[in-house]
C-alpha cells in the first residue's frame, strides 16, 4: 500500500519543503517591497497565475485567496510607509517616492484582481475568502489590531472545529441533501471521507501508511480524479494516524505563532489567510499542489520574518531628535 512512499516526490515531504521556501521568499519580497521594488513581485504573481490556471480548480482558487491576502499585506505596508515617510527610509525620502507608491499600488491592484478572478472558480473558496476579506479590511483600516494571542487562539479553534466537522460528516450514514446539492461538497466526498475514516480506524495511532488510501477505496481506485481523500486531516489520519494529525496540528499552530511576530494588523491578515487555507484544506486535497504551499509560505514569511521592521513602521516618527 504505497503509491507515494517516503520519497522526494511525496506530498508529506514536498509540502513542508515548499512551505519553508515560501517563507524565505516572503521575507525577501517584503524587504524589496518596502524599498520600492516591485518587479520581483509582479513576476512571481504572473508566473504563479500561469502555473495554477491549468490545475485543479479548487487549488487555483486557494492560490487566488492567498493572492488577495498578499495584496492586503502589501497595502498595509504602503499605509505604514505613507505614515512614516519622515523616518530614515531612504527610498521614500526622494522626490520620486510618490511615483514609486503609485507603481506599487498598481501592482497590488493587479494582484488583488487576479486573486478575485481565481477565487471565483470555487464555491468553498468564495465563502472562505468572503469571511477573510472582512478580517483583511479590519487589518487595513485599524493600525493597531487585536492582541496577537486572540487570532492565534481563535484561528486554532476554527481549524479544529473544521476538522471535527469533517470527521463528523464522514461518520454519518448518509450525506445531508443540502450539501449534496452543491458542487463543492458532492456525495462523492462523503464516500471518500467515509472510506478514509474506516481506514484510519484500522490503524488509529500510526495509520495505514503513505499512499494506502487510494487502493483501499473502491471509488478512489476506480476514478483518477478522486484518488485523494479530498480532506487533508482525513488523508493524514488514514495514512499517518493520530501521530500524523498531531504533527499536522503543530505545523498549523506553528504557522500562526510565526505569523504573529509581525505587527498586529499585518499578523492579523496573515493569520486569517493561514486559517482560511486550513479550513479549505480540511475539505479538499490542496496538499497535492506544491504551489499552494509555496504561496502560503510567502504569506507567513511576509509577516513572521519582519517583526522588528513591522513594529518600527507603527511607531511615530521622531523628527525633533534626541532630547
Amino acid at each position: 500500500y504505497s503509491s507515494y512512499g517516503f520519497n522526494v516526490f511525496s506530498p508529506y515531504f514536498v509540502s513542508p519543503a515548499v512551505l519553508i521556501v515560501g517563507v524565505l521568499a516572503g521575507w525577501y519580497f517584503r524587504q524589496g517591497w518596502r524599498r520600492g521594488k516591485r518587479f520581483e513581485l509582479v513576476v512571481v504573481v504572473l508566473v504563479v497565475t500561469v502555473l495554477v490556471i491549468p490545475i485543479y480548480a479548487n487549488a487555483s482558487a486557494a492560490v487566488g485567496g492567498l493572492f488577495i491576502a498578499l495584496a492586503g499585506l502589501a497595502a498595509r505596508d504602503l499605509c505604514d510607509l505613507r505614515e512614516t515617510r519622515d523616518q530614515p527610509l531612504s527610498t521614500y525620502q526622494s522626490s520620486g517616492s510618490d511615483v514609486r507608491l503609485l507603481g506599487q499600488a498598481i501592482v497590488l491592484a493587479v494582484t488583488l484582481g487576479i486573486g478575485i478572478w481565481l477565487v471565483l472558480d470555487s464555491q468553498a473558496a468564495i465563502v472562505l475568502t468572503g469571511v477573510f476579506a472582512v478580517v483583511m479590511v479590519i487589518g487595513l483600516w485599524h493600525p493597531v489590531g487585536p492582541p496577537r494571542w486572540i487570532p492565534v487562539v481563535f484561528g486554532s479553534l476554527v481549524a479544529a472545529m473544521a476538522g471535527l466537522a469533517v470527521m463528523w460528516l464522514a461518520s454519518r450514514a448518509s450525506w445531508p441533501s443540502w450539501l449534496a446539492a452543491g458542487e463543492s461538497l458532492s456525495s462523492a466526498r462523503h464516500t471518500l471521507w467515509s472510506d478514509a475514516l474506516s481506514l484510519w480506524a484500522t490503524q488509529p495511532l500510526f495509520g495505514a501508511g503513505p499512499g494506502a488510501f487510494t487502493p483501499s477505496s473502491e471509488l478512489a481506485s476506480s476514478t483518477p480524479s478522486l484518488a485523494a481523500v479530498h480532506s487533508l486531516i482525513l488523508q493524514v489520519g488514514a495514512e499517518l494516524g493520530a501521530i500524523g494529525v498531531v504533527l499536522l496540528a503543530l505545523v498549523f499552530v506553528g504557522g500562526l505563532v510565526f505569523a504573529a511576530r509581525g505587527s498586529r494588523p499585518v499578523a492579523l491578515i496573515a493569520m486569517a489567510a493561514w486559517t482560511a487555507l486550513a479550513v479549505h484544506a480540511s475539505i479538499d486535497h490542496l496538499e497535492d499542489f506544491p504551489i499552494v504551499g509555496l504561496m502560503a509560505g510567502v504569506i507567513l514569511g511576509w509577516s513572521g520574518f519582519n517583526a522588528q521592521l513591522s513594529e518600527a513602521a507603527c511607531r511615530p516618527a521622531n523628527t525633533t531628535g534626541p532630547e
